[in-house]
């Protein structure tokens, strides 16, 4: 098989095995996807850096397609600090497999806080510096003919230095952001630029109830805008739970035609310090779609406050 068959096959390969989304608009999910991106909005924005007075730690695990052998597996991490009124530093950490194929990128965030009001709404313009490693193990393909030489041959490794922008504009009950996290496209692995903008909030209904709604639209140049919609209910702010679907901008709702999911969210603030979130795609509502495998995501934000007397930090929920 001569290299640019081999080329061609394994970039075939890995787009086919991507998240979820149909063959017309497969190239819009080359990156990794988190339903619980509202908890981690530093890995694709990193102007989200240093938006809150402490540091944060944010872990992610998302398993997809579990009953398929080499099914997508990724994990996340991210830290960020406010180091002064106006400058965030942090670093994040993604791990993104599928089959033979692995993407890590390691992560440098920077974030630059304006307080535009006296109502305490800020505007924050970020940069991200990362390194991406890319493999491609060979050896965890079955092959027909055992003896071809094309996929016996040691895993090929890729490695490359990008760069990210991104705007947060946010308080304590509003976001709004667009960044582009990685603007140089790879074609080892044939990634191409991504555009993220998120948006989302919570609306007051009493005492004891609010409303959290979350919007996250994902964009690639000649694909369908690709779009992610959730609304929870959040008790005392404590616990919330909710639906949430992704599915393309042109065709709404997920569909035989548009493929995406339906599913549901659910979290827990454990105490002043550590979140729990958890994320759910099953059979259920989707086997219509022809979705019939599941997909569960955790996410665990844990928070180290400072000492300080006579304040009182509330837990976030974005």
């Amino acid at each position: 098989m001569s290299k640019k068959i081999k080329s061609t096959f394994i970039k075939f390969l890995m787009l086919w095995t991507i998240q979820g989304i149909s063959i017309p608009f497969l190239y819009s999910q080359q990156e990794a996807n988190f339903s619980l991106y509202m908890f981690n909005h530093q890995v694709i924005n990193p102007a989200y850096t240093g938006t809150h007075d402490y540091t944060q730690i944010t872990l992610v695990n998302h398993s997809q397609w579990l009953q398929i052998e080499g099914a997508p597996q990724t994990q996340a991490l991210s830290i960020s600090n406010l180091f002064s009124d106006k400058v965030g530093l942090g670093v994040s950490l993604v791990n993104d497999q599928i089959g033979p194929t692995q993407k890590t990128n390691a992560s440098i965030d920077f974030g630059y806080h304006l307080n535009l009001n006296k109502q305490n709404l800020k505007l924050s313009l970020g940069l991200k510096v990362s390194n991406r490693f890319n493999t491609i193990d060979y050896s965890m393909l079955n092959v027909l003919e055992q003896t071809d030489l094309s996929f016996v041959s040691q895993a090929e490794n890729n490695s490359h230095l990008n760069f990210g922008v991104g705007f947060y504009l946010y308080n304590k009950r509003f976001y709004l952001g667009l960044a582009s996290p990685f603007l140089l496209e790879n074609d080892f692995t044939n990634t191409k630029r991504n555009y993220y903008l998120i948006l989302g909030g919570l609306i007051r209904l009493n005492d004891s109830f609010e409303l959290k709604p979350s919007l996250l639209f994902q964009s690639i140049e000649g694909t369908n805008t690709v779009y992610d919609n959730s609304i929870w209910i959040v008790f005392k702010n404590q616990f919330w739970i909710g639906p949430q679907y992704r599915s393309s901008v042109k065709n709404i709702l997920p569909s035989p035609s548009s493929s995406g999911h339906f599913g549901a969210i659910a979290g827990v603030h454990l105490n002043k310090s550590m979140s729990l979130g958890y994320a759910y795609q099953g059979k259920v509502g989707n086997q219509s779609i022809g979705i019939t495998n599941t997909s569960h995501e955790i996410v665990l934000r844990i928070r180290l406050v400072p000492n300080q007397r006579n304040i009182v930090i509330s837990p976030r929920i974005f």
